[in-house]
């Protein structure tokens, strides 16, 4: 938990940071209005309602920000423009935007904290405005056959673009989570960097668009961004669905077992924070997630007073208790929207020496995702208080993992584990994570 002292310390870095970054934005504007002109007003007008109205439709994501059209128009600007025009485009979609927040409505500069806007126009201001530098001098060394668009400057654009955004967003991250900057940093920058290149993309056919046809050619384009972002958003919420439904499905089966509260969404975090170190795509990611969420609600069929004893079970008991993953397995495989995760909740008590149940499997036989799903199943349970015994430390639990690799666990994605976990543990323990959706 933090305390008072450490939440201030922490507001003091985090407020000192959002100072100087708006210092250097307001240094750079005052040098970009004395180099630089305005010489398309209808641009500017044109540009800034449309940038205000993409941020407005910005599709908020849990736990990385959100995604939005707004950078197409405003690499538009980069190759149509100068530094300046671009910079004051940034800012007042940035400040004029209106996107909906589920649970706070409608969020605008009226009602959010002036640090947030400060820091948002500030960073848009400086990441845009230095690209746009970037892009009209590489421009000015390498002439090319095209009207207006030079490839090689463009990249680059691009390039710093990236560096920056995903510095000052990684740095506030960084004071706000406690985690090493280049971490953070490293990540941010290989998510967003497809992101930008596609997003980009369409910033060189809004430009063609609105310098052969004008402000009608530039609509002509831009609405069809705006269906597909709907498109997404679609998915998005056809997503958050399935997973609030498995989670209220999860809650309903542990109402009956205080001691094990929480756990399947705990397990679910961990699971995820090894998918992601192993380097899974996202589609497996989301499948270990729906069978980590799911993995024990085979016990729904046993004896709750097997469920709950306290001192040590019977060989018959203990045996009515192992039937569990098949039974979560069959209630699944009824299911066909979630058939393709029974086999990893009918293994997940497997091991990799061939010792486990049902099914005595060995290394080559058990799917990764499953091995995955049980490592963090394990080390759920050792870290948490249970009526026989008590939760074992951080430090001993991942040595455990550790002295079982090879008999236990999957060998190959122990190490990997072993960091995800620690990193994932601290996350939960300081937030009291409710659930990971």
């Amino acid at each position: 938990m933090i305390n008072n002292k450490q939440k201030k310390e922490n507001n003091i870095k985090l407020y000192t940071y959002i100072f100087f970054l708006a210092l250097t934005a307001i240094k750079l504007m005052h040098y970009l209005f004395n180099n630089y002109t305005i010489s398309d007003y209808v641009l500017l007008i044109v540009f800034s309602i449309l940038t205000a109205i993409a941020e407005t439709f910005l599709i908020l994501l849990p736990k990385i920000g959100g995604v939005s059209v707004s950078f197409a128009l405003t690499f538009s600007a980069i190759l149509l423009t100068n530094p300046l025009t671009v910079s004051i485009i940034s800012a007042i979609g940035m400040i004029l935007r209106c996107p909906y927040v589920d649970g706070k409505g409608r969020v605008h500069i009226l009602n959010t904290p002036i640090y947030k806007t400060i820091f948002n126009v500030s960073q848009y201001i400086i990441s845009f405005g230095v690209a746009g530098f970037v892009y009209e001098a590489i421009d000015k060394s390498f002439n090319f056959i095209l009207i207006f668009f030079n490839p090689v400057a463009a990249t680059a654009t691009l390039v710093v673009y990236i560096l920056l955004n995903t510095f000052f967003m990684s740095m506030l991250m960084s004071i706000l989570l406690k985690e090493k900057l280049v971490y953070i940093w490293k990540t941010n920058f290989f998510s967003l960097l497809v992101n930008v290149i596609l997003v980009g993309l369409l910033g060189i056919v809004l430009a063609f668009a609105y310098y052969s046809y004008g402000s009608g050619g530039l609509l002509l384009f831009f609405i069809p961004l705006l269906l597909a972002r709907y498109t997404f958003k679609l998915y998005l919420d056809m997503r958050k669905n399935y997973f609030e439904t498995l989670n209220v499905l999860v809650r309903a089966i542990e109402a009956s077992d205080p001691y094990t509260s929480g756990h399947s969404m705990r397990v679910s975090a961990y699971a995820e924070a090894i998918a992601r170190q192993v380097g899974l795509p996202q589609s497996k990611i989301d499948l270990i997630k729906s069978a980590a969420l799911l993995h024990d609600i085979g016990k729904i069929g046993i004896d709750k007073n097997i469920l709950n004893k306290t001192g040590k079970l019977k060989k018959e008991e203990f045996e009515k208790i192992k039937s569990h993953p098949e039974i979560g397995a069959t209630i699944i495989a009824d299911l066909s929207y979630l058939s393709n995760i029974t086999d990893i909740i009918r293994h997940h008590h497997e091991r990799n020496d061939g010792k486990g149940y049902p099914d005595g499997l060995c290394h080559s036989n058990i799917s990764l995702e499953t091995s995955i799903l049980t490592i963090a199943d394990s080390f759920d349970a050792m870290t948490t208080d249970r009526p026989y015994r008590s939760a074992l430390s951080l430090e001993s639990a991942l040595q455990e993992i550790k002295n079982n690799e090879g008999t236990q666990f999957n060998p190959d994605i122990v190490d990997d584990a072993i960091i995800a976990l620690k990193k994932a543990f601290f996350k939960i323990a300081e937030e009291k994570v409710e659930h990971v959706f």
